[in-house]
């Protein structure tokens, strides 16, 4: 193929791939270097990979890609086009010649799908864990094709370099030269013969309705099964909800595999060729491409990049409980996943690696819903009131091949990480764990990372000349010997656990189990608190959440002004996860008007900063509870608090479970309207708005007190009354 053919063809396919929506991204691309001639071998799961990967590999290393392609493709366009990238068909009769030339000079990087054919199942190893293919209605071993190519190139370019040290044997130097087009010997011996495996994985995999099936619908109304699959499928994953990552692994040198006497003896001999060694299948040639085989192979799906559905998938897969609650499973897929985080050997999706937890937080969780869905339709699980029941009865991967993908989607998806053992082997012990013995696990996880936040965040920023002692900002339990349910309690801005402490006590006392968490920022610090974000306060709550959750399935959600409004907040996101949610003085307007300007002087601040200036970057605070609260309160915190709650009005609507809602008459830090103004935008027909006659904001303190803790106990007594008879089991 000539290079002009292929810029052209390459730019030709840069315009069509920009009409392409999958977000693909390449990993692990590191120059490979000008002395390489290198075959990548790779997973073979629909027909794109044959027409994007010359291209995404040409991008990535800046190399010209030749590969090797089924030979019905080679019809019509698209048979034209593969011809203009280099593709070869494999039913070419000059294809091992081409690709043994190229390999010697090192010109072309070549593609070779060492499975054979598409692997609609992604079933890839048997039970014993060998490597094993559908084919023809048959399992076999993957091919050693892409071994033997690259084996025979090293063993040529062996036996070229013991010709050139030795005189009488220069013609036949030069008729191997001349056989294998090399026009360079020096470049040829300079070049290293490596294997480099690239994975693809695409998430999420599913067969919907999309446009490439609908244009092939307006020309062919009769499409068959197998072409109703394979549109469905690959015409969905070019959309912009599916993510396309292609990871190449570590070179694997060749040369290794070469080091049998047997094969030294037989460079050197000159006499011979390769024929006889790959005609004896116990040849110590074939037993080196086996051995090359398995070798890039494991190295192939070791490179698979990790998804949420996987997880999900083989959980599902090794349960043996035949019902499970939803909390179960986000429990579950929870523990998996920072298992293999901590096992730190497999390359995890984006959405996993960074947003694992949301699932444990019981947030929306829209990849959660979307793959129960899957599951249901797969007729995987079946939906009986609050539980999903697995079908034990079903024995997936026994339908037709050429309609898996489409018939049995959540099957294909467990099977792509079968190959990796150490994350199956997590995940079957997860799904096999006790519930109270996976529970003491996520309590024991969030329990120690909240006390090392606090105390890391407390040794690096506490002031001696100001900070409080640490037992003032430490995240704390109550838990009575029995309790009827859990209460997280979240503490107020510029303040710390201690805060709500009395609160904490006369809940314990009633019955209650009782976390009080500790928000980022706070019981340190005021330069502590002008890093810290509102979203990194909410995930504190959440810390105390996935604690409280590990205790009891009666959860709710409280706390005090700044605590409220996280509550509140909690308690739209989590909708009915919760039995209850009350909140104490929480702001929906301040008093203060400098809150109003906070976001222009923290801009204000940036830009005095850039000039070498000094900026406006606290405010002096003087607070009812001195021992508590800081008195200083940083500018970028109270923005922060603003744009918290502005994020709690956003989901008011959502909150279904019952609330309480206690606010000061004359409260003079928040504008006592924000009861009201909380209490109308509520979406829970159960929800209660009390006023209290107090003139200061921390009510849940000092003199008169304890109405506030009545109020609370009487509102958790009714809430609680209203939970179901017959509890579901958590885990």
């Amino acid at each position: 193929m000539g290079a002009f053919a292929f810029k052209s063809t390459k730019w030709t396919l840069d315009i069509a791939t920009r009409l392409i929506k999958a977000n693909i991204r390449t990993h692990q691309t590191e120059p490979l270097g000008p002395d390489l001639s290198i075959v990548f071998v790779v997973n073979h799961f629909t027909r794109l990979e044959t027409v994007l990967l010359p291209y995404i590999l040409h991008k990535a290393t800046g190399k010209e890609i030749w590969s090797l392609a089924a030979a019905e493709l080679f019809k019509g366009r698209i048979g034209q086009y593969l011809l203009s990238m280099g593709t070869v068909s494999t039913k070419d009769p000059d294809r091992d010649r081409t690709i043994v030339c190229s390999l010697l000079s090192g010109e072309h990087p070549w593609i070779i799908f060492p499975e054979g054919g598409m692997i609609k199942d992604k079933k890839v190893v048997d039970h014993q864990g060998m490597f094993r293919v559908y084919s023809s209605g048959t399992r076999r071993p993957p091919h050693t094709g892409a071994a033997v190519m690259v084996l025979r190139a090293e063993f040529y370019r062996r036996r070229l370099a013991l010709l050139k040290d030795d005189p009488q044997r220069q013609e036949d130097l030069q008729r191997t030269l001349e056989k294998f087009c090399v026009m360079s010997l020096d470049h040829a011996l300079e070049q290293r013969t490596v294997i480099v495996p690239v994975n693809v994985t695409y998430y999420p995999i599913r067969a919907h309705e999309n446009v490439v099936l609908r244009l092939a619908r307006g020309v062919a109304k009769d499409l068959s099964p197998r072409a109703l699959e394979e549109l469905s499928v690959e015409g969905t994953v070019l959309s912009k909800d599916t993510d396309i990552d292609v990871t190449l692994g570590d070179p694997i040198a060749v040369a290794d595999y070469l080091a049998a006497p047997e094969l030294s003896q037989l460079a050197a001999s000159f006499d011979e060729g390769l024929t006889p060694l790959e005609d004896d299948p116990e040849s110590s040639f074939n037993e080196s491409a086996r051995r090359l085989m398995i070798r890039y192979m494991a190295d192939i799906y070791r490179n698979t990049t990790v998804n949420y559905d996987h997880i999900f998938g083989t959980l599902i897969r090794h349960q043996r409980a035949r019902r499970f609650t939803e909390r179960a499973y986000r429990n579950r897929i929870f523990l998996c996943v920072h298992q293999a985080k901590l096992l730190g050997q497999h390359r995890l999706h984006p959405e996993l690696d960074h947003h694992y937890r949301d699932i444990l937080y019981e947030d929306p969780s829209p990849a959660f819903n979307d793959f129960v869905a899957l599951c249901l339709q797969d007729g995987i699980l079946r939906k009986e009131g609050e539980q999903y029941v697995k079908n034990f009865r079903l024995r997936p991967g026994r339908g037709d091949f050429q309609t898996v993908r489409k018939d049995e989607i959540t099957t294909v998806i467990a099977n792509e990480v079968e190959p990796l053992s150490l994350l199956t082997n997590i995940i079957r012990n997860v799904a096999h764990t006790p519930r109270t013995v996976l529970s003491s696990k996520i309590r024991a996880i969030f329990l120690q990372e909240d006390l090392e936040i606090f105390e890391r965040d407390y040794a690096e920023y506490a002031r001696p000349e100001e900070s409080k002692p640490p037992e003032v900002g430490r995240p704390y339990m109550l838990k009575p010997p029995r309790f009827k349910a859990g209460v997280l309690l979240v503490h107020g801005y510029l303040a710390a656990p201690l805060e709500v402490r009395a609160l904490a006590e006369f809940l314990a006392g009633r019955g209650y189990a009782v976390y009080a968490a500790s928000t980022k920022g706070h019981g340190t610090s005021p330069e502590d608190l002008a890093r810290a974000s509102w979203e990194e306060w909410y995930e504190s709550l959440n810390r105390g959440y996935a604690i409280i959750k590990s205790l009891t399935d009666d959860i709710v959600l409280g706390g005090f002004s700044t605590g409220g409004t996280l509550a509140l907040l909690a308690a739209g996101r989590k909708k009915d996860k919760i039995r209850a949610v009350f909140s104490v003085n929480a702001p929906l307007q301040l008093r203060n008007y400098m809150a109003r300007f906070a976001s222009s002087i923290v801009s204000m601040n940036s830009l005095l900063g850039r000039l070498k200036y000094g900026g406006w970057d606290f405010v002096e605070n003087n607070p009812e509870n001195k021992h508590i609260n800081y008195t200083r309160n940083p500018v970028t915190g109270v923005k922060e608090l603003g744009e918290a709650m502005r994020a709690m009005e956003g989901v008011l609507r959502d909150i279904c479970v019952p609330a309480l809602l206690v606010q000061a008459h004359r409260d003079p830090i928040v504008d006592p309207v924000s009861g009201s103004g909380i209490y109308e935008q509520i979406g829970a027909n159960d929800k209660e708005l009390t006023y209290l006659d107090f003139n200061r904001h921390g009510i849940i303190n000092g003199p008169g007190s304890e109405q506030v803790f009545d109020r609370i106990d009487r509102f958790l007594v009714h809430a609680l009354a209203h939970r179901v008879a017959e509890e579901v089991p958590r885990a």
